[in-house]
């Protein structure tokens, strides 16, 4: 039975999944958006355009240059996991999501996963069921079966890079410019080349795996 905890989950999944797109869809658009100057979101930005921008760069860097292991491709390869149900929770011009989200969108390829991906500022409300700490934090990666049973959630970063921004929250003023230790974050995300990522994934798919 669906976690009766999750009201807007389930009322999302029972009509349908309304605002769900594929991963293909979604690069579509954050690549039209970038012509257009624009980004995910209701409301007009210059900022967020411009962090779309870079993120479109950014998505396509890193599909090319992630390093890949070889358990989490026997992982993926596995009878465990057919039959989920992923959904990313993301925004264009969230920098996170733009390391991570394409790996994810990677791997349920490869898993022949079915990938759904929802804007969380989009019609869909199901963010409301997945806070991190209270906060609305993005990318969320949801494992669900084909019922739409959540069997695990992922995000919004690995934990080396969680830990970077909760030691920065965490640090007395003066300080640098937020914008200055994201683009820090940004540079450790293109060093580490996914490892980080691929390992918390080959963790939390198997944890979230029917056994």
């Amino acid at each position: 039975m669906m976690d009766g905890n999750r009201p807007q989950w389930k009322a999302w999944w029972k009509a349908g999944r309304q605002g769900a797109m594929s991963y293909a869809a979604y690069v579509d658009a954050v690549e039209s958006w970038v012509e257009e100057g624009s980004h995910s979101g209701p409301k007009p930005s210059d900022a967020l355009a411009e962090y779309t921008r870079l993120n479109a760069h950014r998505m396509r860097r890193v599909a090319k240059t992630a390093q890949w292991s070889t358990d989490l491709e026997t992982m993926l390869t596995g009878e465990k996991i057919q039959g989920q149900h992923w959904v990313v929770i993301t925004e264009s011009w969230c920098g996170d999501a733009a390391q991570t989200v394409p790996l994810i969108g990677e791997l349920a390829s490869r898993a022949n996963v079915t990938l759904d991906v929802v804007l969380r500022d989009g019609p869909a409300s199901i963010m409301e069921d997945f806070l991190t700490h209270g906060a609305r934090a993005i990318p969320l990666w949801i494992v669900a079966d084909s019922d739409g049973n959540v069997l695990g959630q992922w995000g919004p970063r690995p934990q080396e890079a969680q830990r970077m921004v909760a030691d920065f929250k965490a640090a007395p003023q003066p300080k640098p410019e937020y914008r200055v230790f994201a683009a820090e974050v940004q540079k450790w995300y293109a060093k580490n080349r996914g490892r980080a990522f691929f390992s918390e994934a080959l963790e939390f798919i198997g944890a979230s795996s029917r056994p």
